[in-house]
C-alpha cells in the first residue's frame, strides 16, 4: 500500500498536479524521503498547480468505482434545509447534495471558482454579476436546473428569512427585481451599489444553494409555503450525491447520482456514508482498523499525537477562520456577572488540557480574518477579579451557575469541568448537564426565551460564511439574531454595538470598516461581554492513506467535496 501511494505522489508531482507547497506537505506526510522531496520540487515551476479534478479525469477514462466512503461525524442534524440551517453538519450534508453557484478555490479564502455555474463575471464596478450555467444540469427529483430554478432559488433562500438569509440579504435584499433571467442558461445579479464581497458571499456553504423549486411546491402547504419541514430532512438539490437516508442519530447515506452535469470519469466514490459516532475511543479504534476513511476534530489531543505517528494514517492540520466560546445568558447574567466570569476561566489550562495547545488567545474576530484587531482585549485569569465582579452582580460566594455543553465534543466536557474547578476557588458552585449536538443546536438556534436557558452555554464556536468581519459578528451578536435560526442564544443586545453593524455592513474603504470592527471588539470583550472568548483553533482531519484529494479549507470547515475525494487502489 505505501508504495502504491508514494508511486501515485510522485506521478502527481511530475505531471503538474501540485505545486511546491504542495509537494512538500504531502510528502512529509507520506513519509517521503527528503532527496526526493527536494529532487520533486526542484522538476516542478513555482506557478504549478494541480489541476481540478474534473479536467483530470476528462481523458477518456471510465467511472472507477471507488465504493464507500465512511467519514465519522459526532451528530446528525433536525435541519438539512439548506436555506435555514445554521450548522456545521448542516452545512456539511448540505455540501454532498447542493452546490452553490462558485466556491472557493482549493485552500483559499479570497479565490472563487465555478461550482453550479459554467463560468461567471463582474463588471468594473461591482455592480453586475453574470452567471453562465452548463447545459442539461438536472436536479435529483430529475427536473431541470435553469436560470429561472437559481432565481426561484434565491427568492426562497431571501424569503425564508431563516438562519444564514443575512449571507444573500446583504447584497440581494429584493431578489425579485435584482435577480433578472435573461436566457434559460444565464442569470444576472444587480446590485444598488458596488459589492466587491458578492461573490465571496457567494461562495459561502451557508445558505446560497440551489434547491428544486418543484420540490418544495410539490410538498408546500398553507402554513409552510416554503416546504421547509420536508426539505429540513430531505435534500433535493443538483449535487454530485444524492441523499437517500437521513437518521440524526445514526448515519447520513448518499448515492451517486449518475446524471451529475460534470460526469464520472475516473475514480469517484460511488456511496458517501456520514456515521454517527458518540465515543471517543471508538472513532479512534474504527481509524486504526481501517473501518473509517476520515474524521475532522472529535478526537482528544492525546489520540491526535498517536494517530499522527500511525503508518497508515494521514493526519493534516490546518490554521482555521474559527473562534470557540461560551455564550453567557445575558437576560439572567447583567454585565459585572459576565465580565466576572470571564476573569474566572481558565485560559491556559483550557488550551492546554482541553485543546492541546491547538488554540490560540483571541477575541471574538479571528486574527485570519479581515477586521481582527490585533490589540484587542483579552481577559486574564484572576480569581480576586471575578470574586469581586460577581459579588456586584449579585453572585456571592455560596451562588450557583448551570452550564450546558455537548456531550459528544470531548473538548467542550473537560472545558466544562476546568471551569467548575477555578469557580469552586471563590467559593462559586458550576453544574455541568450534556446533551446531544442536534438538542443543543435547537436550543441556541431556536425561539425559547433566554429565560428558560442555562446561564452558560458552553459548547459554541464560529467562523465567517466568508472573510469578513461583520459576516463573523452579525449572526451571533446581533439584535435580530436572537431565535428564528440565529445564534444569539443569550439574547445579549447593545444599542452602540447595533450601530457600528449598521456602519460596517455599508463601509467604503477598509480604514473605516478597521476602525469600526475595532470599537465593536471592545465592546464584546471589555466592555459588554456576551460570551467568554476561549480562542481560535487549529483543525485537523485525519484519512487513510489511500483517500485522495481533500483539500482543507479555512472557511469550509469540518466539511468535505466528496466528489473530489477517490481511494488509490492497490
Amino acid at each position: 500500500m505505501a508504495n502504491t501511494i508514494t508511486r501515485s505522489f510522485v506521478t502527481a508531482a511530475l505531471s503538474g498536479q501540485l505545486n511546491r507547497r504542495q509537494i512538500l506537505e504531502r510528502g512529509l506526510a507520506l513519509g517521503v524521503s527528503t532527496p526526493l522531496i527536494a529532487a520533486l520540487m526542484k522538476r516542478t515551476p513555482a506557478s504549478a498547480a494541480p489541476a481540478p479534478q474534473s479536467q483530470r479525469w476528462r481523458s477518456g477514462l471510465q467511472f472507477e468505482d471507488n465504493g464507500t466512503l465512511n467519514v465519522i461525524i459526532s451528530s446528525g442534524t433536525n435541519d438539512i434545509d439548506p436555506h435555514s440551517t445554521y450548522s456545521t453538519m448542516g452545512s456539511a450534508i448540505a455540501l454532498g447534495s447542493y452546490e452553490m453557484l462558485v466556491r472557493y478555490q482549493g485552500d483559499s479564502t479570497e479565490v472563487v471558482k465555478p461550482f453550479l455555474a459554467e463560468s461567471f463575471e463582474a463588471n468594473e464596478d461591482n455592480t453586475l454579476f453574470t452567471f453562465t450555467l452548463p447545459e442539461n444540469v438536472l436536479f435529483h427529483d430529475g427536473t431541470v436546473c435553469d436560470a429561472q430554478a437559481v432565481k426561484d432559488s434565491m427568492i426562497r433562500f431571501r424569503r425564508l428569512e431563516m438562519g444564514p438569509y443575512i449571507v444573500l440579504q446583504r447584497f440581494v435584499d429584493d431578489p425579485e427585481s435584482q435577480i433578472e433571467v435573461v436566457d434559460a442558461r444565464t442569470v444576472t445579479f444587480s446590485m444598488t451599489r458596488p459589492q466587491p464581497l458578492f461573490l465571496a458571499a457567494m461562495a459561502s456553504s451557508y445558505g446560497p444553494f440551489v434547491v428544486s423549486p418543484a420540490a418544495w411546491a410539490e410538498n408546500a402547504t398553507e402554513d409552510d409555503p416554503w416546504a421547509h419541514e420536508f426539505i429540513s430532512f430531505n435534500a433535493v438539490g443538483t449535487g454530485p450525491y444524492r441523499l437517500v437516508e437521513n437518521i440524526t442519530t445514526e448515519l447520513v447515506r448518499f448515492e451517486k447520482f449518475d446524471e451529475y452535469h460534470r460526469g464520472w470519469e475516473g475514480p469517484h466514490f460511488s456511496e458517501v456514508v456520514m456515521r454517527v459516532v458518540n465515543e471517543n475511543s471508538t472513532r479512534r479504534q474504527l481509524l486504526e482498523e481501517g473501518t473509517s476513511d476520515a474524521i475532522t476534530s472529535l478526537l482528544t489531543g492525546e489520540d491526535v499525537q498517536a494517530l499522527s505517528e500511525n503508518p497508515n494514517l494521514t493526519t493534516m492540520i490546518y490554521p482555521t477562520t474559527r473562534v470557540n466560546w461560551a455564550i453567557l445568558n445575558a437576560v439572567r447574567l447583567g454585565v459585572d456577572a459576565r465580565r466576572g466570569l470571564s476573569y474566572a476561566f481558565p485560559y491556559d489550562e483550557v488550551i492546554e488540557g482541553s485543546y492541546s495547545g491547538m488554540l490560540e488567545r483571541s477575541g471574538p474576530i479571528p486574527s485570519t480574518v479581515r477586521g481582527a484587531d490585533p490589540d484587542v482585549f483579552l481577559y486574564p485569569t484572576d480569581l480576586d477579579r471575578a470574586a469581586e465582579l460577581l459579588t456586584a452582580g449579585g453572585f456571592p460566594a455560596g451562588s450557583s451557575f448551570d452550564m450546558l455543553v455537548v456531550s459528544e465534543t470531548v473538548e467542550d466536557t473537560i472545558t466544562a469541568q476546568l471551569f467548575q474547578a477555578s469557580l469552586a476557588q471563590i467559593g462559586i458552585d458550576l453544574s455541568i448537564t450534556e446533551i446531544d449536538l442536534a438538542t443543543y443546536e435547537e436550543i441556541i438556534f431556536g425561539d425559547a426565551p433566554a429565560e428558560e436557558k442555562e446561564t452558560i452555554l458552553g459548547s459554541w464556536e464560529w467562523w465567517p460564511d466568508y472573510n469578513d468581519a461583520h459576516n463573523q459578528l452579525a449572526p451571533n451578536f446581533l439584535e435580530s439574531a436572537i431565535g428564528g435560526g440565529g445564534s444569539n442564544g443569550g439574547a445579549w443586545v447593545n444599542e452602540r454595538f447595533e450601530e457600528i453593524m449598521a456602519e460596517a455592513e455599508v463601509f467604503e474603504n477598509e480604514d473605516q470598516l478597521l476602525e469600526l470592527m475595532k470599537e465593536a471588539q471592545q465592546i464584546l470583550t471589555e466592555l459588554d461581554p456576551p460570551a467568554i472568548y476561549y480562542g481560535e483553533t487549529l483543525m485537523y482531519t485525519i484519512l487513510q492513506n489511500d483517500i485522495q484529494g481533500f483539500v482543507p479549507n479555512p472557511l469550509y470547515l469540518e466539511s468535505y467535496f466528496f466528489y473530489d475525494m477517490y481511494r488509490v487502489s492497490e
